[in-house]
């Protein structure tokens, strides 16, 4: 929940590679995606290809996820003269990945949430601030969006860390005490051999403490991430919820902190990081929002000469600012216009209809699922909404840090068994090393 399994792609390039001759309309259904990095990824780069329009089709089965795509896609798509990109990279990563925010996020957060409420019970207003997105979900899952969105710009205070700290108790057991050799062991032993090895001892082990992924040496957080919480309900003028229920293990380093086109954040001496996977975060969102919004390739500019990739900063334990903070509501900027591209929202019921809906029959070119909604696979519904040469990608469970060898490997036989009633070429896996499973519709 919150964040994705695997790094951003470019979806449009991942098309191209089965065929080079694509239709002017491309339809996209991605079921599960978590966190919009693949939308992001693919709007960026259009200026590299043949110019099509992008029509994308996002399905999540959790209000929280779709309530965190409005907020990050709105932030994503400010003007430059609202956020300056520096200013929109470190809001994004730090209401993306962050249990605990600066002061002057958790006031973002709060006059954004407002606006979205507004956005998600009035259609038009939706449609006139952000007019390449449509919400066509059922009233109890609007009913229940509105209220997580009014939660985030609530005023009553909650400790996030001792939520995190509850929930790490419980998932490391008796290894608690030795809580530190445990995350060590998760980061050299797990992640860094399937592909995380940018991610850093310092940065992983400050998230597995205290849900904090993303650091700076100039920003002190002490207010909670709101828009981490999760199962909120009304109860009179305030809300109960319990608290953060997503992941502690994984982190969200991997949709945008794994690999970068600048071989020079990459490079490590005597097996240590020159930078941190937060520094390829930040160096990748920076390339993507600047290119959303000029259409043409990034030239990185480089502001610092930090390398903290080895650096060991002092562990402390995170305490919640509970003095409430004077918040004062803005008016969010309208976000930037987006030429042939529409996104929509859909609820997760519509996928038992589009097997014999006439209107989704042979419509999509790319069809998505996240590793946890294959529950809702079924090749009734693959055979009516694909076309000819659509590509099926389906998320393996390789960052999935609880998984060893043998899990990978009956993932993936599972997964082939799931799909071996479709009459469609499969294209060979690697299940320690490649992220996905896929096929296409020969």
């Amino acid at each position: 929940m919150f964040w994705g399994l695997t790094s951003a792609l470019d979806l449009l390039a991942e098309l191209e590679k089965h065929n080079k001759n694509l239709p002017e309309v491309l339809n996209i259904l991605i079921i599960g995606g978590a966190d919009g990095r693949h939308v992001l990824q693919t709007v960026a780069k259009r200026y590299r290809h043949s110019k099509v329009v992008l029509n994308f089709y996002l399905i999540e089965k959790c209000g929280e996820n779709l309530a965190k795509q409005l907020l990050l896609l709105n932030i994503a798509l400010q003007p430059d003269t609202v956020l300056g990109l520096e200013q929109k990279t470190k809001l994004f990563m730090e209401l993306y990945g962050n249990s605990m925010v600066r002061p002057s996020v958790a006031k973002y957060l709060t006059s954004t949430a407002l606006e979205l409420v507004k956005m998600v019970t009035n259609y038009d207003y939706l449609s006139e601030q952000m007019n390449f997105l449509k919400l066509e979900i059922k009233y109890k899952e609007r009913d229940y969006l509105e209220n997580l969105l009014k939660f985030w710009c609530g005023k009553d205070e909650f400790n996030i860390c001792d939520s995190w700290d509850k929930r790490l108790r419980k998932n490391l057991g008796v290894r608690y005490d030795a809580k530190l050799g445990a995350f060590d062991w998760d980061l050299h032993m797990r992640l860094h051999t399937i592909g995380g090895n940018q991610v850093c001892n310092q940065e992983y082990r400050n998230f597995r403490l205290n849900g904090v992924a993303f650091t700076w040496l100039e920003s002190e957080v002490s207010k909670p991430n709101r828009s981490m919480v999760c199962a909120v309900i009304p109860n009179g003028e305030n809300y109960i919820h319990h608290g953060y229920l997503g992941d502690m293990q994984t982190g969200p380093f991997v949709s945008f902190g794994l690999s970068c086109e600048d071989e020079e954040f990459l490079k490590s001496q005597n097996g240590r990081n020159s930078f941190r996977s937060t520094d390829v975060t930040e160096r990748n969102l920076k390339q993507i929002f600047w290119e959303i919004l000029n259409q043409k390739e990034y030239i990185h500019e480089k502001i610092s000469d930090y390398m903290l990739g080895t650096m060991v900063l002092k562990q402390e334990k995170l305490v919640v600012d509970v003095k409430n903070v004077d918040v004062i509501p803005k008016r969010a900027v309208r976000c930037i216009e987006l030429d042939n591209v529409k996104i929509t929202f859909l609820s997760v019921q519509i996928l038992e209809m589009m097997k014999f809906k006439e209107e989704y029959k042979d419509l999509f070119d790319l069809v998505y699922f996240g590793t946890c909604y294959m529950k809702h696979f079924s090749t009734d519904l693959l055979e009516n909404i694909s076309k000819s040469n659509t590509l099926l990608m389906i998320e393996h469970q390789l960052f999935v840090l609880s998984k060893r060898k043998k899990d990978l490997q009956e993932n993936v036989e599972d997964l082939n068994e799931k799909t071996k009633d479709l009459n469609w070429e499969k294209l060979p896996i690697n299940p320690e090393k490649d992220n996905y499973i896929k096929l296409i519709n020969k």
